[in-house]
């Protein structure tokens, strides 16, 4: 009876290390494949299965000036605005923050005017339906002519 037992227990272990040794298999070739896409390969695959097929659209934009100050506020004082402190202040997502902190681009001088310019742009024509609803501009928007009445 002991020696039929042991049998069965070698025969538990045998079967147990050939189905853990296959797993192993199947997780090296996992790694080897991953390993064989680049970098950037495997961020946009976790960034597309994240987003699903409409892609990055955060439903929020920031000024370029807003965008600098985040910038500047996380160099100077790293400890205190944090990536999820920056998230609460600009209401904004933590992602939002993050991709605008990983960004190395910066507009030319011209780039820079030209996106000042519609910025404004922008900020006029929701300035005009806002006060098509009744709502009162700010003063920058009053003295730029939003508002009055033609």
């Amino acid at each position: 009876m002991q020696s039929n037992i042991s049998q069965n227990g070698r025969l538990r272990l045998l079967a147990t290390s050939a189905r853990s040794s296959q797993g192993a298999s199947k997780r090296d070739e996992s790694k080897h494949s991953a390993s064989k896409r680049a970098t950037w390969q495997i961020q946009k695959g976790a960034l597309s299965s994240k987003f699903g097929s409409s892609g990055w659209t955060p439903r929020k934009r920031l000024s370029p000036d807003a965008l600098e100050g985040i910038r500047v506020l996380h160099n100077q004082f790293p400890d205190k605005y944090t990536t999820p402190v920056l998230a609460d202040q600009f209401e904004v997502s933590a992602e939002a923050i993050r991709r605008i902190l990983k960004s190395k681009w910066r507009p030319s001088d011209e780039e820079a005017t030209n996106r000042r310019q519609r910025w404004d742009k922008r900020g006029e024509r929701i300035w005009h339906k806002m006060v098509a609803l009744g709502v009162k501009p700010p003063k920058r928007w009053r003295e730029m002519g939003v508002g009055r009445m033609s």
